[in-house]
């Protein structure tokens, strides 16, 4: 439950152009890609069974054990649970999903930077779809009422995004509670992966040990320099630093106390936006972190004025049958 602002540059101008379709920032068709373009032409559908996958020779079916949540960090101030119109309702500049095994009691999380290029469904400010975009992923939320639509319409990019994956939850909270998530756990002690905001804090260097409280959690979850190429991605980097660590500290209050999780949601209940349950926060809080928090596989680049994250197709799905699939049978 990380929370990020994003860039607000000509917001009017540029809210006012995406929400009416002007212009597509990568200038590619609203045709979905076909799987020769996404690089998964290694794969089949099993005749047998519909729900497994052929790979190089190998049959997989999907793990139902899994449940997959979607965690956003959105760039509104103000109340998150004010309705707005489509085009103005914020960017999900953070997106995670956390994977959690119902039965071996473990997750695994995947980080997504935000200006991955995928397909987005854009809107009118009236609510009427324009189809399907090739755009950044952060801009899917804006297209929606700032509330569950732009949630759900995040969800479904991220589901396209990797080969049909279900999610089955979503949390979606804004920059105004930033301070509250600390606050509640009585601070998060991280260690400074990077001199980014050395400039902005004298304690955030490289290798120090430091606790997050309501004082400067904001800062060091949000802040980046726009004039730096990329520097979503080293925030995105702070960001899996900062959950891995407030993921730990929560585990340990839920052990001392088993009310701690249920204190936390009913506290910040009002502040976000999910359609997930106190059980299903209080599974994923005690569960065994397995695999840490893994980014997505792609390139870095920059394309007229946006950076741009552009998606190793093939690695992905590999990724998504090793992390989601379960192998069972050679063909």
């Amino acid at each position: 439950m990380l929370i990020i602002a994003a860039a607000v540059i000509l917001l009017a101008a540029a809210v006012l152009c995406i929400a009416l379709g002007v212009f597509n920032r990568t200038g590619i068709s609203h045709s979905e890609k076909t799987a020769a373009e996404s690089g998964t032409q290694g794969w089949t559908a099993e005749k047998a069974n519909p729900d497994a996958i052929v790979y190089d020779g190998k049959t997989y079916v999907y793990n139902d054990h899994l449940t997959n949540y979607l965690l956003l960090g959105v760039d509104t101030d103000g109340s998150i649970q004010e309705p707005k119109e489509p085009g103005s309702a914020g960017q999900s500049d953070s997106v995670f999903l956390i994977s959690y095994d119902r039965v071996k009691e473990t997750t695994v999380g995947l980080a997504i930077p935000r200006d991955t290029i995928t397909q987005i469904e854009k809107f009118t400010p009236g609510g009427e779809s324009l189809g399907f975009y090739s755009d950044h992923l952060n801009l899917q939320y804006a297209y929606g009422d700032g509330k569950r639509k732009s949630c759900e319409l995040t969800s479904a990019a991220v589901s396209r995004l990797l080969s049909g994956l279900p999610v089955g939850g979503y949390a979606a909270i804004n920059l105004d509670s930033i301070p509250r998530l600390t606050q509640l756990l009585g601070g998060v002690e991280v260690t400074v992966p990077d001199d980014s905001l050395s400039g902005k804090n004298p304690d955030f260097v490289k290798g120090n040990k430091v606790v997050l409280d309501e004082t400067n959690t904001e800062t060091f979850v949000r802040s980046r320099d726009r004039q730096i190429e990329q520097s979503a991605i080293t925030r995105m980097n702070r960001q899996k630093v900062f959950l891995e660590a407030f993921a730990s500290k929560l585990a340990q209050e839920q052990k001392k106390d088993a009310s701690t999780v249920t204190t936390l949601f009913e506290t910040m209940k009002t502040e976000m936006v999910t359609n997930m349950s106190n059980d299903q926060f209080v599974d994923i809080a005690v569960a065994e972190r397995s695999g840490g928090i893994q980014t997505i596989p792609g390139e870095t680049g920059h394309e007229e004025v946006y950076d741009v994250y552009r998606v190793d197709d093939a690695a992905l799905y590999k990724m998504v049958l090793e992390l989601f699939y379960t192998q069972t049978e050679d063909r």
